[in-house]
């Protein structure tokens, strides 16, 4: 089973795969100058996520040795830290309103998921169970969080838990790794990574047919973190289809492939997250020992 563990964390790590061989890049559409929100020499400051109005993004750091939460004002960069104490938080998300975060922590012994209000009040322990527990996100309703669980049957599938009532669904059952779940904006289907031996494929499950429809299957190629646009007209993710992982679009029918960001040798791009105004892209870049979270605009939809 591939390791999901963020600790020493990189693009080929959690919900990724192996590294594949380079082929033709797509061409890249016009785009904006990048910023650099927060670099840090030899800290990785991870999974960033964008606040509904834009200014503040949430993103979790190893800057204390362990992995803590923090938000960070773009315009200021004034930074406060929302976790404290002696264990990994790590693989974080916010709701849709902003007033809650859905968090990985291994306080109680293993991963389980929990939740809190953004000031840290109302921490509440969502899961209890031996197996893995992780990528936690929640409904564009906020009523449910999508996670990922090694609990079936040893391999990470995709479960629903509801927020109000505590019941747990369970969505997929297969052998293969499928992790990184996501809702559609209509929450009529998700989008997730379904991972084999060789590729990590970025797949959309209709939620009312059980029908799951492939939109990236190059063979010995790795996908990942995919997401939808607030409106559903795309789904962003990073693949290493030009051999280095890089930030690409794609309609939720499987056409109109964009690249975003062409990472340099040795770097890699990942963990995209769109902006509700479709312009403001904010990602990892990997490069010179660190992870710095970066963001660019991107030209509207067309």
């Amino acid at each position: 089973m591939r390791t999901l563990l963020l600790v020493g964390l990189s693009m080929s790590g959690a919900c990724q795969g192996q590294s594949p061989p380079a082929t033709k890049a797509t061409p890249a559409i016009a785009e904006g100058a990048t910023t650099i929100l927060l670099h840090e020499a030899g800290v990785e400051n991870a999974y960033p996520r964008l606040s509904l109005n834009g200014n503040r993004i949430l993103y979790q750091s190893n800057r204390t040795g362990k992995w803590q939460l923090y938000i960070m004002d773009i315009a200021t960069k004034a930074q406060q830290r929302i976790t404290h104490d002696a264990f990994n938080n790590n693989f974080v998300d916010w709701s849709a309103d902003n007033a809650w975060i859905a968090f990985v922590s291994d306080r109680d012994g293993n991963e389980e998921i929990y939740r809190m209000k953004v000031d840290g009040s109302s921490l509440e322990r969502l899961t209890n169970n031996p197996a893995r527990d992780i990528h936690p996100y929640f409904s564009p309703d906020g009523k449910y969080l999508l996670f990922n669980s090694t609990r079936g049957n040893g391999s990470l599938d995709i479960y629903r838990i509801d927020l109000g009532t505590r019941e747990l669904l369970r969505l997929t059952d297969s052998r293969m790794e499928e992790t990184c779940a996501r809702y559609a904006p209509d929450m009529k289907h998700i989008v997730f990574l379904r991972n084999d031996a060789t590729s990590d494929d970025v797949v959309i499950l209709d939620l009312s047919t059980a029908l799951v429809d492939n939109l990236t299957q190059t063979p010995a190629v790795t996908d990942g973190w995919p997401m939808y646009s607030a409106d559903g007209k795309w789904i962003y993710y990073s693949t290493m289809a030009s051999g280095q992982h890089s930030i690409h679009r794609i309609r939720p029918d499987g056409t109109g492939d964009e690249t975003l960001t062409s990472a340099a040798p040795r770097e890699e791009d990942g963990r995209a997250f769109i902006g509700r105004d479709g312009r403001t892209l904010i990602y990892n870049k990997r490069h010179h020992g660190a992870i710095d979270i970066r963001m660019r605009t991107i030209t509207p939809d067309r």
